[in-house]
């Protein structure tokens, strides 16, 4: 592969198949690596904003509806996240001393925008796409929603009369949202950890839902973020990716330690995080075309069978080795 790698729509098929895998071979240098992330990236952000914007324009009347509007809302934050990943891999960080500039070596620089986009990803699966029933869908979603209305409540802060109003109002939601849950057969059956766990008083929790059988029982589970590469990819080392992803966005000792002793140089892993988190956006862009009339065909009518291979093929995260430690 050479350094200056022409445009997708123009490679070979076996230069297509070798491009998505560039990123992680290590035999290649560290800036034919980083340029095959960025490639990849642009063109990944491209078929999105097409996605994005057809929908804006075509279905405007359709987003009216809450659930595709909040749908059109994830693809959109996601692909904002993204773009803000692309641009400080590209340009990098730059410090400016005593009328000098120094070039920031930063590896783990955008691993927080990375891991914003999965989460995103995992949230829009386990809302959109995992239910198996109408019934679970409006479960799940009442859940999400309690959660998120969480939020606004303080049981401790003194704020202003506007503040109380809107928690008073948020308390009267979840109410709500609450009989909606128990009235549902599926509420009924689950209802003991369901009450718990959507109670006011009772702290949010990270993550979502899922129903299942339990020893011949309808019953329910709370599903975490590190938990949900299960569903979401079937290989073994997205749960040590996404522990590495956390490690590097919290003030973890062992990633502090990681971040004190990187190489000053670039050795080829700088645009993991950008490759991984135009995977993620590829895969939560094939599940929102599913929402939408003809969306498996959106994107052949202006992208050429190498670009859709690319896009294709991040959806499904290609094999990734473990992360370099």
């Amino acid at each position: 592969m050479k350094d200056n790698i022409q445009p997708i729509k123009g490679m070979l098929q076996k230069d297509v198949e070798a491009l998505v895998h560039a990123p992680l071979n290590e035999v290649l240098t560290p800036e034919q690596r980083l340029q095959s992330c960025l490639l990849m990236s642009d063109l990944v952000a491209k078929m999105v904003t097409f996605v994005i914007c057809h929908v804006i324009v075509d279905y405007e009347e359709r987003m009216e509806d809450e659930r595709l509007s909040v749908a059109s809302a994830f693809l959109q934050r996601v692909t904002s996240t993204h773009l803000c990943n692309h641009k400080l891999t590209k340009e990098g960080i730059v410090f400016q001393f005593k009328g000098q500039a120094f070039d920031l070596h930063e590896e783990f620089k955008t691993m927080s925008l990375t891991r914003s986009v999965y989460e995103h990803l995992v949230m829009f699966y386990f809302l959109y796409v995992h239910p198996k029933s109408a019934e679970e869908r409006s479960m799940v979603w009442n859940y999400w929603k309690i959660n998120s209305k969480k939020n606004l409540l303080d049981y401790s802060a003194e704020g202003s009369r506007l503040m109380k109003e809107e928690q008073e109002e948020a308390q009267r939601e979840i109410e709500e949202m609450r009989k909606e849950i128990f009235s549902t057969p599926l509420g009924r059956l689950c209802r003991k950890k369901l009450d718990e766990w959507t109670a006011i008083g009772k702290p949010t929790q990270n993550g979502c839902i899922e129903f299942c059988r339990n020893q011949g029982q309808t019953d329910v589970r709370r599903v975490s973020y590190n938990q949900a590469w299960k569903y979401l990819f079937d290989k073994e080392e997205m749960m040590l990716l996404y522990r590495h992803l956390s490690m590097h966005c919290h003030p973890i000792h062992n990633g502090l330690l990681q971040y004190q002793s990187q190489g000053m140089d670039d050795e080829g892993y700088d645009g993991l995080p950008l490759y991984l988190s135009a995977c993620f956006l590829a895969n939560l862009c094939r599940l929102f075309l599913r929402l939408i009339p003809s969306g498996n065909k959106l994107l052949k009518k202006d992208f050429g069978k190498q670009e859709l291979y690319v896009f294709n093929a991040l959806s499904q995260l290609p094999d990734t080795a473990e992360p370099a430690s």
